[in-house]
């Protein structure tokens, strides 16, 4: 079957053979609310979940998604939530709590932890000393073949609308996160010495992860997420991060550079004090929120990947002079860089009104077409 013209875009983009009369587009769509998924594509997946797929395929093609970040797109069997009655909270089918998260639910997390399911440490010593190794057995060859399988199902769950950039979630900064949350994080992260012994064990994982994924065949381009700071920027000193989290990011990014395959960093926040950190260590692309500069980011690394930065906030919020304003913004800045991806920080969520999609997608669609019509790099 011939590409369509979003994935051949895709695919383009990450060779660096981005040539489109339109700037490329990375979304994330499992959080648009039922409301705008029946709008946009005349399939209520609620009343009709034999057609999720099929909605999402339909409301990618109406976003124009060139590449899809971490994962593939929604597939019939995927538990979903009628969010009408006004709860935000509910449980699944295995009695767990779930948040709202478009038509689906997301883990209730407890101060920014993920991994729920791992038994969080009592003590800083007993985080200090804690070994996942137990919880993430599974070598590279399991890791493999395990991989191998799950791209192939983004694929198909894609056809030919988009294409999956599968993801690592838990890079290096991120693994305390998820196990230990926030406010111990905080803590043991000035156990220097000790906290250096805590990573390599986890680094360890992330290494086993990025060879397992590095000889996934056909994959175009790998997403490593490490939420390296807030909003009002970094939890610890730089510093810190340059002498216990950076140094790990070679040899994690190692397997995936060897293979050729393109690596987009991504992290929530703003990291305005580690973008030179993050292509030092051999990121190809960059994934960012509203808070980077992405001024700074196309005088400075114009040859890179740059995804990023509509705020999701003024998606929501309006009005529509404002939606009207924040696409101007950005992508006035980001048409100047060849490898730009318009993207929306923090996702398109279930709390962005019809309207206020209608009025984006009608005023970044003809701008980004005017835009690229014309910038000679085009």
């Amino acid at each position: 079957m011939e590409l369509s013209v979003s994935k051949s875009k895709g695919q383009h983009l990450l060779r660096g053979q981005n040539n489109s009369r339109r700037l490329p587009v990375m979304e994330h769509l499992s959080a648009i609310s039922c409301e705008a998924i029946e709008h946009f594509t005349y399939i209520n997946p609620i009343a009709q979940p034999q057609r999720l797929n099929e909605a999402f395929v339909k409301l990618a093609e109406v976003f124009e998604v060139d590449l899809l970040w971490g994962g593939g797109l929604p597939n019939v069997g995927r538990e979903i939530f009628d969010w009408a009655d006004g709860q935000t909270v509910k449980r699944n089918s295995q009695g767990q709590e779930q948040v709202q998260w478009g038509i689906f639910g997301a883990a209730h997390q407890e101060d920014g932890r993920h991994f729920t399911h791992i038994p969080k440490p009592q003590s800083v010593d007993e985080a200090l000393a804690f070994d996942p190794a137990p919880y993430f057995p599974k070598t590279v060859e399991e890791y493999r073949v395990e991989f191998t399988k799950s791209y192939q199902r983004m694929l198909d769950s894609c056809a030919e609308s988009c294409l999956p950039i599968p993801h690592h979630y838990t890079t290096a900064f991120h693994w305390p996160l998820a196990i230990f949350g926030f406010e111990m994080l905080c803590e043991v992260g000035m156990e220097a010495d000790r906290f250096d012994a805590l990573m390599e064990r986890f680094v360890d994982i992330s290494i086993r992860i990025t060879n397992a994924w590095s000889q996934v065949p056909g994959v175009e381009g790998f997403i490593l997420h490490d939420d390296l700071a807030m909003t009002g920027g970094p939890i610890f000193a730089p510093d810190w991060y340059r002498k216990h989290i950076f140094t790990h990011y070679p040899s994690i990014f190692a397997p995936l550079k060897a293979a050729g395959i393109p690596i987009i960093f991504t992290s929530d926040g703003n990291i305005n004090a580690f973008l030179d950190d993050i292509f030092t260590a051999g990121a190809d692309g960059l994934n960012f929120e509203y808070m980077v500069d992405l001024e700074y980011l196309v005088n400075n690394y114009p040859n890179k990947i740059l995804i990023g930065n509509m705020n999701s906030h003024i998606l929501a919020a309006g009005p529509l002079e404002r939606i009207t304003d924040e696409v101007h913004r950005c992508l006035k800045v980001g048409v100047r860089a060849p490898q730009f991806v318009l993207n929306v920080g923090g996702q398109i969520t279930h709390d962005i009104s019809t309207a206020h999609l209608e009025h984006y997608l009608q005023v970044r669609k003809q701008l980004s077409r005017e835009l690229v019509a014309q910038t000679p790099a085009f």
